[in-house]
């Protein structure tokens, strides 16, 4: 019995070695090589050297890869594109921000427009020009007086000490020196 088991296993060894291969091939696809390559593998497989090794499939096995002078050569061409596009992409990024401040500029400036448009609809209302003129030029309405008081608003407490004529006061801007050494002088004939 133990022949038929060890031999049952040999078979279902066998069996899933061919399912493998048949797997291993209907996966590769149509990756193939050439025809000298597998020409020599399978005499180098046929060749008792020792070792039992199968190989998947000649049709199918594909060499090792190396470093092709393709792979090199387009490596240099992505580093060209690359070097070309930097200050492409250095320049759009510039430009981007120029934008972003341009059109902050043309927010501000906009806002400021609106604003204007509003004091400019303001003046079109007779009540505002009215209350502009007796503001800003002293205008009043016919038939109305105004008074306007002269002097400091505050009531300014401090003692005004006459001076001589031959004193000068010196805490008093230059021209308003002037005219008080002018006003003295008249005030004493």
């Amino acid at each position: 019995m133990p022949s038929r088991r060890a031999s049952s296993a040999e078979v279902k060894a066998r069996a899933a070695q061919a399912r493998r291969l048949a797997e291993r091939e209907q996966v590769s696809g149509e990756i193939r090589t050439p025809a000298d390559i597998t020409a020599r593998r399978k005499t180098r497989s046929s060749s008792p050297s020792g070792s039992a090794k199968t190989p998947v499939s000649a049709a199918t096995t594909v060499p090792e890869r190396t470093f092709p002078g393709r792979m090199i050569l387009l490596s240099i061409v992505v580093l060209v594109v690359i070097s070309f596009l930097v200050p492409t992409v250095n320049s759009f990024f510039q430009q981007r921000s120029e934008i972003n401040e341009l059109q902050s500029q043309i927010a501000a400036e906009q806002e400021e427009q609106a604003q204007l448009q509003s004091e400019l609809v303001r003046w079109d209302d007779p009540d505002f020009v009215r209350q502009q003129a007796r503001e800003r030029i002293n205008l009043v309405m016919p038939g109305e007086r105004r008074y306007q008081v002269m002097g400091d608003p505050e009531g300014n407490t401090e003692e005004i000490q006459p001076l001589d004529s031959s004193e000068v006061r010196h805490d008093l801007p230059w021209a308003e020196a002037l005219w008080d050494s002018l006003v003295r002088s008249a005030a004493e004939d």
